[in-house]
């Protein structure tokens, strides 16, 4: 069942309901590359990083890493509506691995995930849709 919503509150529910899918479509984002990506040390996997209005990023630092890493948001804490975010990757051979002309990473192994990002956003604007 449907909840009421005032009046009044109506730009402040929709805005609402839109920072819960730009939230979904840019950790969904996250999650896919980072799974996605080519390991040896884990360097390349710990160096993605989501930018806010073009924020630059730094890299992670050599070493091995391991297991999943946490969304790294640059210079913000939430996503909100009418900002553009990025997710990118700035280690020196992030290039080659994402175009493909690394023999450890397939090409368009990117471009897949970012049709794969377009569906997912659709479902997610099903559930959240429901959820409300």
């Amino acid at each position: 069942m449907a909840r009421p919503i005032q009046a009044r509150d109506i730009g402040r529910y929709c805005e609402d309901q839109i920072e819960k899918l730009l939230r979904a479509a840019v950790l969904e984002t996250d999650s896919l590359l980072k799974q996605a990506s080519p390991v040896d040390t884990g360097r390349f996997r710990a160096s993605w990083q989501v930018g806010e209005n073009a924020a630059p990023g730094g890299i992670a630092p050599p070493g091995s890493y391991s297991g999943a890493t946490a969304i790294k948001r640059l210079g913000y804490q939430k996503e909100k509506v009418g900002n553009i975010y990025s997710v990118h990757n700035n280690l020196p051979y992030a290039e080659p691995l994402a175009s493909g002309s690394s023999k450890q990473a397939d090409p368009g192994w990117v471009q897949g995930i970012a049709k794969d990002v377009q569906t997912r956003v659709q479902a997610a604007a099903a559930r959240i849709g429901k959820e409300s």
